[in-house]
């Protein structure tokens, strides 16, 4: 008898550890977090999502429509507002998967965003990993905002921005990690991808589908937002950004559109000189194309040519549109400091150099290398 009761005493002691673990769907998770400031108060937004319904869909059961559930109080501070969510939200709460973090303009003043990180730092559940936005939309809007197909929220922009970004690289997504580094760097200008709605381009069961795009760019500078700027006026950053896999060359003659090439991984070098004692930058871009569209017979180095003029022109773009907005979106003081920081030390105000007291030269050297599936015969003079 007693060899008989000391097994079933053993199991006991062995299934008393997970007495206190809980069914995931007893538990309340943070997905997102929303940052707002109007009228002396910091609005605190979250969106929750639930695991129960994505779990079904993974081990192949059927896909049931995604539910988005959101909070939202307002506190003197950051830490205040979302301690004011608890009461109601009647569940364990867990922070641990909090994917992104998204911040209206207004809410981009430097004692808030300071704020908001010193107080994600500390927090032990918060992970840096997160993904960090701007937007102009209501907070309420934004996270109401689901992707096609009934999927969960777990898979929207908010979470998963590097898949689009690999297949179609131009605005670079940034974990809060890299922000915290860029904007604690006196020379660097970070750059925080800017969320729009779109609601005229996709329609689900025959009615308009509310769908999250990047549109844009925000810059900081020391927790400080410099300005925003369109997608649209940015097709330079493209060039200048790290990582960049696979992007599209538009390649125009006389205003009209002759070619599409696809862009691989290209490289980009800087070099820093002086002229006339002022900073006098190079940018050297390395890339290979893919032909996938010809609308000229044009030869392959009539097309080479004028997708290297197409890139320079970019650039050359962007750096006006800094010198007019006085963003320093090409980074040129990062770049000062890092090659010539005794240079930086006598131009810099604040961190940052004038952006009108220095010359800038684009050099592009593009191969096209492959042509589609199509064996494609240039003209004579290839």
């Amino acid at each position: 008898m007693r060899k008989q009761v000391i097994p079933i005493i053993a199991s006991i002691m062995l299934l008393g550890g997970c007495w206190d673990t809980r069914n995931i769907d007893h538990i309340v998770y943070i997905h997102s977090i929303g940052v707002d400031y109007k009228d002396g108060q910091v609005i605190a937004y979250v969106q929750l999502v639930g695991f129960t319904a994505l779990a079904k869909v993974e081990a192949g059961g059927d896909k049931e429509k995604a539910a988005v559930s959101i909070g939202k109080a307002l506190g003197e501070t950051f830490n205040i507002a979302t301690d004011k969510i608890y009461p109601s939200i009647q569940q364990r709460v867990s922070w641990g998967h909090v994917k992104s973090i998204v911040f209206t303009k207004r809410a981009l003043q430097k004692d808030i965003v300071a704020d908001v990180i010193d107080v994600l730092n500390r927090y032990n559940e918060i992970r840096h990993t997160a993904w960090v936005y701007a937007t102009d939309e209501p907070l309420s809007d934004l996270f109401e905002t689901t992707p096609l197909l009934n999927a969960s929220s777990y898979y929207s922009l908010l979470s998963n921005p590097e898949e689009i970004f690999q297949q179609s690289s131009f605005i670079r997504p940034i974990r809060l990690s890299r922000l915290i580094a860029a904007m604690d760097e006196k020379a660097d200008t970070a750059r925080l991808p800017y969320l729009t709605i779109e609601d005229n381009r996709w329609a689900e069961n025959k009615k308009p589908k509310q769908m999250l795009a990047i549109s844009g760019v925000c810059f900081l500078h020391d927790y400080r937002l410099q300005g925003c700027e369109r997608r649209s006026d940015l097709q330079g950053l493209r060039w200048i950004e790290r990582d960049i896999r696979r992007t599209p060359i538009y390649v125009k003659q006389k205003g009209k559109t002759v070619a599409s090439l696809i862009v691989h991984d290209p490289k980009t070098k800087w070099s820093v000189g002086v002229k006339d004692g002022e900073p006098a930058f190079t940018i050297n871009v390395e890339a290979q194309g893919s032909l996938l569209e010809l609308r000229e017979p044009l030869s392959r180095k009539q097309l080479t040519k004028l997708a290297e003029q197409t890139v320079k022109q970019e650039i050359h773009r962007l750096y006006e549109l800094g010198k007019e907005r006085q963003i320093d979106i090409l980074n040129l003081a990062e770049q000062l400091y890092r090659e010539r920081p005794n240079l930086w030390k006598k131009h810099q105000t604040d961190g940052l150099i004038p952006l009108n007291n220095h010359t800038l030269s684009v050099n592009v050297k593009l191969v096209i290398s492959a042509s589609g599936k199509e064996k494609l015969n240039f003209r004579a003079g290839d």
